[in-house]
């Protein structure tokens, strides 16, 4: 996919980190995590993205750590998942990660 920062089917990635990062005007996505473990995603804002913002795409991906990031004004998208028609600011797939 093409997404401003995407962690794509590494595995266990525990000294990486998506931080302190501001995101604005995407038409895909803000942070996608897909086929990752234990990696860390804070402190990041994000305003005016197309579909899920912060997006863990599979459900495999467990013991990452998502905390105290900001996201707003998030759109609508015909072109992406039919979940993006009505998207969410934090797409949840696996409960085995850290939300705060």
């Amino acid at each position: 996919g093409r997404y401003p920062i995407h962690y794509h089917m590494i595995g266990d990635v525990v000294n990486s980190y998506v931080l302190g990062n501001s995101i604005h005007h995407t038409f895909n996505r803000a942070v996608t995590i897909h086929g990752v473990h234990y990696l860390k995603v804070q402190k990041n804002v994000a305003y005016w993205t197309m579909g899920h913002t912060i997006f863990i795409e599979d459900g495999i991906e467990t013991n990452n750590l998502i905390e105290d990031n900001l996201v707003m004004n998030v759109k609508s998208s015909e072109s992406l998942l039919n979940t993006d028609q009505t998207p969410a600011c934090f797409w949840i797939t696996n409960p085995n990660n850290i939300w705060r």
